[in-house]
């Protein structure tokens, strides 16, 4: 007879189901639970023309975007469900500066003007985003001179925790 003896199939190399329910609870004990969202507080710009830039997570940088005079522009801000924020820009940006309790640090220049102020109440069931968001739209005025700057950053509570967002600056070439 040509070919490999045959065997009894042995039970032992089969899995029991009490060996398996073992092996799942242990993995799960040892699994964290992952975040449903990102924590934020973030900042977006969605242009029209100039399409977009953003991040959710805070950090001391400042994202550049050529818009485009008379272009609409969408910037949302990010953060927790029903907490304070304020949207801030300045002509130019500077080297990140900490302040104590708050995270990240401040990017914006002088001087620093207010552009908005209010709660974050837009729920969002997006899970690679922070739970909440606020919008706000404008358009680029059709009159504003070629090299212009301006540098949004805003501030807000993610995971509850105070934080600057990233900066975004946007330059009509």
């Amino acid at each position: 007879m040509c070919g490999p003896p045959t065997t009894a199939l042995s039970l032992h190399k089969v899995p029991t189901m009490k060996s398996t329910f073992t092996a799942i609870l242990f993995a799960s004990l040892l699994a964290t639970g992952a975040r449903a969202q990102l924590a934020g507080p973030g900042l977006q710009w969605l242009g029209t023309v100039s399409g977009g830039a953003g991040s959710f997570v805070p950090s001391c940088t400042v994202l550049p975007i050529n818009a485009s005079r008379g272009e609409s522009v969408t910037l949302k801000v990010w953060g927790d469900m029903q907490s304070p924020f304020g949207l801030f820009a300045a002509g130019s940006s500077v080297p990140c500066t900490p302040f104590p309790g708050i995270g990240n640090g401040l990017l914006l220049g002088q001087p620093l003007v207010t552009v908005t102020f209010g709660v974050l109440s837009q729920f969002s069931p997006c899970l690679s985003c922070p739970p909440a968001f606020q919008t706000m739209n404008f358009s680029i005025p059709a009159t504003l001179p070629p090299g212009t700057t301006v540098v949004f950053q805003a501030a807000g509570f993610g995971n509850q925790n105070p934080s600057f967002t990233v900066a975004i600056a946007a330059t009509v070439p």
